[in-house]
């Protein structure tokens, strides 16, 4: 017996509920250190403007935009409110702080700010020793669901090594590795984004020794882009795979219409057909 598999393109308005809830945009907190804010060495002698710092919230904030993301990103922090094309600035960067610091004032970030996604990339000022700040934000981050009743998708980076390899990062990416997959079986709602493997940074992608440079935060958030456009992800961009597998669907193939609340994409149909 023969089996076909038929390609065909929908184009599927989303009503009601599904429209009440995919209708506001995604509210996005960029969270850690000064990699997250856009913090060099060279800032401690001569600092930059804030207006001007955007570090990869700049090209994921233009990579959203471009693919037609409807993104709120959130924070108490504006840094990057002076650049153009503009950017949304808020997010959750603080240079120097420990991922235990950043524990400490998690649930107050969220209270203040809610968000739907965190894009965690912490550990960089205290990589030498436990992971365990690291579980401790996200400890602070069920907290915070629990006691609000809003869901909260994380995305937990790989930390980004040294332009000179640092073997202590690779060890405590090892463990973080494997807490994050321990807590992912335990229930947690998270993601693990291997930013060190994927963002590929090389020598000319720093601006120090620990810092990226524009070249290497366009890596990161190409990573994150990625990472969020996931089918895990808020939003009518996961529409199409509930009714069918990501494999049957044409790469690239997904537009969305934030305006008409509507969803386009290219997909074979599986043997087991699709259900609406």
């Amino acid at each position: 017996m023969k089996i076909f598999h038929v390609k065909i393109h929908f184009f599927v308005w989303i009503f009601l509920a599904v429209q009440l809830v995919y209708a506001a945009p995604v509210r996005i907190m960029p969270m850690g250190d000064s990699i997250t804010y856009d913090d060099t060495v060279a800032d401690q002698e001569r600092p930059r403007s804030k207006g001007k710092r955007g570090g990869y919230r700049k090209h994921l904030w233009y990579m959203l935009q471009d693919a037609g993301y409807e993104a709120d990103f959130v924070g108490s922090q504006r840094i990057g409110a002076d650049i153009q094309p503009p950017i949304d600035p808020d997010n959750e960067g603080h240079p120097g702080w420990s991922s235990y610091r950043l524990a400490d004032s998690t649930y107050d970030f969220l209270v203040r700010n809610p968000a739907d996604i965190v894009l965690l990339h912490i550990g960089t000022n205290d990589h030498q020793s436990s992971i365990s700040g690291i579980n401790e934000v996200l400890d602070m981050i069920d907290v915070f669901e629990q006691e609000s009743g809003l869901p909260v998708k994380v995305y937990v980076a790989l930390i980004i090594d040294r332009e000179v390899p640092d073997r202590n990062i690779k060890y405590f990416n090892e463990n973080l590795k494997e807490l994050v997959g321990r807590r992912i079986k335990n229930g947690d709602n998270l993601t693990l984004v291997d930013m060190n493997g994927l963002a590929k940074l090389r020598s000319s992608d720093y601006a120090d020794n620990t810092h990226p440079n524009d070249s290497g935060y366009r890596k990161m958030a190409q990573v994150w882009f990625n990472a969020i456009m996931g089918p895990d992800t808020p939003g009518l961009y996961a529409f199409p795979y509930v009714l069918v597998n990501k494999s049957y669907i044409e790469k690239d193939s997904i537009i969305v219409d934030y305006n008409s609340n509507s969803v386009q994409f290219t997909t074979q149909v599986p043997v087991s057909g699709i259900t609406f």
